[in-house]
């Protein structure tokens, strides 16, 4: 291959690799930003929405004098956190995996490190989301009278959710097969 492909597929590598890190780690600020914005510009629409899915299972959550207490309503947007937290990471480490790129570290531990981490976080963040639903049951039962509570266990996954857990096997794979790709490139480099 002759130095001028070389010094393009570099260059190439520097700017894609730079512009999907940026794309990445904008796209984890809105996430997480767009959540906590939701809670404080339209905290009563979100606020309503949330009393009524569980409203059916604890109708006095529902009832027009109940106002849900500041601790209920803060475990709820703290476990709604949660999982908006580990998408984010993945998303930060995703960004962290282009940047290095454009620095033009290929097939570095660190960088199959990375995707594995990210292919988990995929795996485990949907898996999140009925534990996180049935604590959000148990705050709002907080503030009820004791023969009102109730007690919901979700169990199962969405489309999305099965798409998620998908992207996470294929990223786990795709890391184990780039450790394996730079051990057998090692080992022949050991015998040039």
């Amino acid at each position: 291959m002759n130095s001028k492909t070389v010094a393009y597929a570099r260059s190439r590598l520097r700017v894609i690799g730079a512009f999907a890190a940026l794309l990445t780690w904008t796209t984890a600020i809105a996430e997480f930003g767009g959540n906590l914005l939701l809670w404080v510009f339209d905290k009563a629409q979100v606020q309503s929405a949330y009393l009524q899915s569980y409203g059916d299972q604890m109708p006095l959550l529902l009832a027009p004098d109940h106002q849900p207490s500041t601790l209920a309503l803060n475990l709820v947007l703290a476990l709604e956190l949660i999982p908006s937290s580990l998408s984010v990471l993945a998303l930060f480490f995703t960004g962290l995996f282009f940047m290095r790129l454009s620095k033009g570290q290929t097939w570095t531990a660190s960088n199959i490190k990375l995707l594995w981490w990210v292919g988990l976080l995929c795996i485990c963040t949907p898996m999140l989301w009925p534990l996180i639903g049935t604590l959000q049951g148990l705050a709002f039962a907080i503030d009820l009278p004791a023969g009102e509570r109730s007690f919901s266990v979700s169990i199962g996954v969405s489309s999305v959710a099965v798409y998620e857990i998908m992207k996470g096997i294929l990223l786990c794979a795709f890391s184990l097969l780039m450790r394996d790709a730079k051990t057998i490139s090692d080992e022949h480099n050991c015998y040039v």
